[in-house]
């Protein structure tokens, strides 16, 4: 490779020259090329940071999530149930409910391991909480809204968003008959 000449000032190549072993070009070629990979490990570690620190990384595409029709769980989405005294919380990532090293693929499949295999009815059991919001908000509740369209008196923020979530989800399913 045809070699290239950098303008420095002669004080300090002199000075380098002086505590440098050996040809002190070979040096500053090999003080560059450390340099280099030194910037593209940077490079690789501000992308990894961005990956690891954004919601994809810990709850997985926010596009996605799980169905508990007529519900629309997103990637993200914490699921609350109260048994025997003690409160288990699950939470919606990658598409599954993952609770602790376990993850389910149905709300149904994790209440029955919360409740240790005895049968129940999710919807009376789960309390949902979305991401962004303060609320957990019963299940049932969010169920009922899509039939009735009324928002029950009292509803937080957190409901109202749920419950618009949900009407939208029923919109979607009727643009799809319309075109069949």
């Amino acid at each position: 490779m045809r070699p290239v000449s950098i303008q420095i000032s002669a004080e300090l190549f002199l000075e380098f020259a002086a505590r440098v072993k050996g040809d002190p070009t070979e040096e500053i070629e090999h003080l560059v090329r450390r340099h280099l990979v030194q910037l593209d490990q940077v490079v690789v570690d501000a992308d990894t940071f961005k990956r690891m620190t954004s919601k994809e990384f810990n709850d997985g595409d926010p596009s996605g999530g799980l169905e508990w029709s007529p519900l629309w769980l997103p990637n993200g989405t914490e699921l609350r149930m109260r048994y025997r005294q003690r409160t288990f919380l699950g939470k919606v990532r990658f598409d599954a409910i993952h609770y602790g090293d376990l993850k389910y693929h149905s709300v149904s499949q994790w209440v029955r391991h919360v409740a240790r295999g005895t049968a129940r009815n999710a919807w009376h059991d789960v309390w949902v909480k979305f991401q962004g919001s303060d609320d957990f908000v019963y299940a049932d509740t969010l169920r009922q809204v899509p039939r009735t369209g009324t928002p029950p008196s009292g509803e937080s923020r957190a409901a109202r968003i749920i419950r618009l979530g949900a009407l939208s989800l029923l919109d979607d399913d009727d643009a799809e008959e319309n075109k069949e």
